[in-house]
Protein backbone atom coordinates (compact mmCIF):
# COMPACT_ATOMS: atom_id res chain seq x y z
CA UNK A 1 0.00 0.00 0.00
CA UNK A 2 1.34 3.43 -0.80
CA UNK A 3 -0.08 6.52 1.02
CA UNK A 4 1.10 10.32 -0.14
CA UNK A 5 0.86 12.65 2.66
CA UNK A 6 1.00 16.51 1.44
CA UNK A 7 0.67 19.89 3.77
CA UNK A 8 1.10 23.28 4.45
CA UNK A 9 0.76 24.55 0.74
CA UNK A 10 -1.13 27.65 2.05
CA UNK A 11 -3.37 28.32 -1.38
CA UNK A 12 -0.76 27.06 -3.59
CA UNK A 13 -4.14 25.46 -5.61
CA UNK A 14 -2.49 24.07 -8.71
CA UNK A 15 0.40 22.53 -6.88
CA UNK A 16 -1.92 20.55 -4.81
CA UNK A 17 -3.76 20.12 -8.32
CA UNK A 18 -0.71 18.90 -9.65
CA UNK A 19 0.82 16.69 -6.75
CA UNK A 20 -3.05 14.62 -6.97
CA UNK A 21 -2.63 14.46 -10.91
CA UNK A 22 0.96 13.37 -10.84
CA UNK A 23 0.50 10.35 -8.68
CA UNK A 24 -2.80 9.33 -8.38
CA UNK A 25 -2.70 6.29 -10.15
CA UNK A 26 0.75 5.64 -8.02
CA UNK A 27 -1.20 5.69 -5.03
CA UNK A 28 -3.82 4.11 -2.79
CA UNK A 29 -4.53 7.29 -0.48
CA UNK A 30 -3.92 10.88 -0.38
CA UNK A 31 -4.12 12.08 2.80
CA UNK A 32 -3.45 16.57 3.46
CA UNK A 33 -2.28 17.52 7.04
CA UNK A 34 -4.52 21.45 7.19
CA UNK A 35 -3.09 24.25 5.85
CA UNK A 36 -4.57 24.34 2.41
CA UNK A 37 -6.63 27.75 2.87
CA UNK A 38 -9.43 26.33 0.49
CA UNK A 39 -12.95 26.21 1.53
CA UNK A 40 -13.67 23.22 2.78
CA UNK A 41 -16.30 21.91 -0.34
CA UNK A 42 -13.48 22.66 -2.88
CA UNK A 43 -13.91 20.41 -5.74
CA UNK A 44 -10.46 18.99 -5.20
CA UNK A 45 -10.94 17.52 -2.24
CA UNK A 46 -12.89 14.59 -4.29
CA UNK A 47 -9.64 13.09 -5.65
CA UNK A 48 -8.21 13.30 -1.60
CA UNK A 49 -8.69 10.77 0.70
CA UNK A 50 -8.33 12.70 3.95
CA UNK A 51 -8.13 16.07 5.09
CA UNK A 52 -7.91 17.96 8.57
CA UNK A 53 -8.16 21.65 9.21
CA UNK A 54 -4.98 23.69 9.68
CA UNK A 55 -4.35 26.86 11.66
CA UNK A 56 -5.06 28.82 8.16
CA UNK A 57 -8.22 26.98 7.74
CA UNK A 58 -11.36 28.53 8.96
CA UNK A 59 -14.22 26.68 7.23
CA UNK A 60 -15.13 24.87 10.13
CA UNK A 61 -16.70 22.25 7.83
CA UNK A 62 -13.12 20.86 8.47
CA UNK A 63 -12.18 17.72 10.64
CA UNK A 64 -9.25 18.45 13.32
CA UNK A 65 -8.79 15.27 13.66
CA UNK A 66 -9.53 12.15 11.36
CA UNK A 67 -8.55 8.66 10.87
CA UNK A 68 -8.58 6.27 8.07
CA UNK A 69 -8.43 2.53 8.41
CA UNK A 70 -6.24 0.32 5.65
CA UNK A 71 -6.41 -3.14 6.26
CA UNK A 72 -4.80 -4.14 9.11
CA UNK A 73 -2.88 -0.10 9.03
CA UNK A 74 -5.05 2.93 11.13
CA UNK A 75 -3.70 6.38 9.88
CA UNK A 76 -4.26 9.70 12.52
CA UNK A 77 -4.29 12.53 10.95
CA UNK A 78 -3.99 16.28 12.15
CA UNK A 79 -2.06 19.60 11.78
CA UNK A 80 -1.05 19.35 14.78
CA UNK A 81 -0.78 22.98 15.65
CA UNK A 82 -2.86 21.61 19.04
CA UNK A 83 -0.32 18.92 19.52
CA UNK A 84 2.55 20.75 21.08
CA UNK A 85 4.77 19.81 17.74
CA UNK A 86 7.02 22.01 17.34
CA UNK A 87 8.69 21.16 21.14
CA UNK A 88 8.21 17.60 20.75
CA UNK A 89 5.93 14.29 19.59
CA UNK A 90 4.92 13.19 22.34
CA UNK A 91 1.30 14.31 22.48
CA UNK A 92 0.89 13.00 19.22
CA UNK A 93 3.01 9.45 20.51
CA UNK A 94 -0.17 9.46 23.19
CA UNK A 95 -2.83 10.31 20.82
CA UNK A 96 -1.61 7.22 18.30
CA UNK A 97 -2.21 5.12 21.38
CA UNK A 98 -5.41 6.08 22.31
CA UNK A 99 -6.78 6.18 18.94
CA UNK A 100 -4.57 2.66 18.47
CA UNK A 101 -3.08 4.38 14.92
CA UNK A 102 0.14 2.84 14.23
CA UNK A 103 0.46 5.93 11.84
CA UNK A 104 0.67 9.61 12.55
CA UNK A 105 0.75 11.98 9.46
CA UNK A 106 1.22 16.04 10.48
CA UNK A 107 1.95 18.88 9.26
CA UNK A 108 2.33 23.01 10.63
CA UNK A 109 6.15 23.14 11.42
CA UNK A 110 6.66 22.87 7.49
CA UNK A 111 9.61 20.78 8.43
CA UNK A 112 9.75 17.34 7.05
CA UNK A 113 10.77 14.60 8.85
CA UNK A 114 9.77 11.16 10.65
CA UNK A 115 9.99 9.23 13.66
CA UNK A 116 8.63 5.79 15.37
CA UNK A 117 7.49 5.88 18.65
CA UNK A 118 6.04 3.11 20.78
CA UNK A 119 5.71 1.35 17.02
CA UNK A 120 3.94 3.97 15.40
CA UNK A 121 5.39 6.31 12.44
CA UNK A 122 4.87 9.83 12.93
CA UNK A 123 6.21 11.46 9.51
CA UNK A 124 5.35 15.30 8.47
CA UNK A 125 5.88 15.60 4.61
CA UNK A 126 7.16 18.97 5.03
CA UNK A 127 5.65 22.12 3.22
CA UNK A 128 4.39 22.58 -0.32
CA UNK A 129 4.53 26.14 -0.10
CA UNK A 130 7.83 27.02 2.03
CA UNK A 131 10.32 24.79 4.19
CA UNK A 132 11.38 25.88 7.52
CA UNK A 133 13.63 23.12 8.36
CA UNK A 134 17.14 22.24 7.22
CA UNK A 135 15.56 21.24 3.68
CA UNK A 136 15.20 24.20 1.32
CA UNK A 137 12.62 21.92 -0.57
CA UNK A 138 9.03 22.54 -0.71
CA UNK A 139 8.21 18.84 -0.17
CA UNK A 140 5.54 15.89 0.09
CA UNK A 141 6.07 11.91 0.89
CA UNK A 142 4.97 8.69 -0.27
CA UNK A 143 4.85 6.36 2.45
CA UNK A 144 4.98 2.50 1.07
CA UNK A 145 3.84 -0.25 3.64
CA UNK A 146 4.24 -3.42 2.95
CA UNK A 147 3.75 -6.51 5.26
CA UNK A 148 7.46 -6.47 6.60
CA UNK A 149 8.73 -3.03 5.89
CA UNK A 150 8.23 0.79 5.52
CA UNK A 151 9.74 3.00 2.81
CA UNK A 152 9.23 7.00 3.20
CA UNK A 153 10.48 8.97 -0.28
CA UNK A 154 10.29 12.30 0.23
CA UNK A 155 9.78 14.33 -3.20
CA UNK A 156 10.32 18.16 -4.12
CA UNK A 157 7.00 20.10 -5.34
CA UNK A 158 8.71 19.65 -8.69
CA UNK A 159 7.99 15.61 -7.87
CA UNK A 160 11.63 14.81 -8.37
CA UNK A 161 12.44 11.67 -5.02
CA UNK A 162 14.51 13.42 -2.63
CA UNK A 163 16.76 10.64 -2.36
CA UNK A 164 18.96 11.79 0.84
CA UNK A 165 16.27 11.59 2.60
CA UNK A 166 14.64 8.39 2.21
CA UNK A 167 14.27 5.86 4.79
CA UNK A 168 13.53 2.26 5.43
CA UNK A 169 12.32 0.72 8.54
CA UNK A 170 11.67 -2.89 9.30
CA UNK A 171 8.52 -4.25 10.85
Amino acid sequence: MKVLVMSDNHGRWQKVQEVIDHNRTQVDYIIHCGDSEFPADDPIWDKVDRVVSGNMDYDPQYRKIDTQKAGNEKFLIVHGHKHNVNHALNELAQLAQSNQANFVFYGHTHKLGHEFINDCLILNPGSLSSSRGPHSEKTYAIVEILLNQINITYYDDEHRPLNHLNATYQR
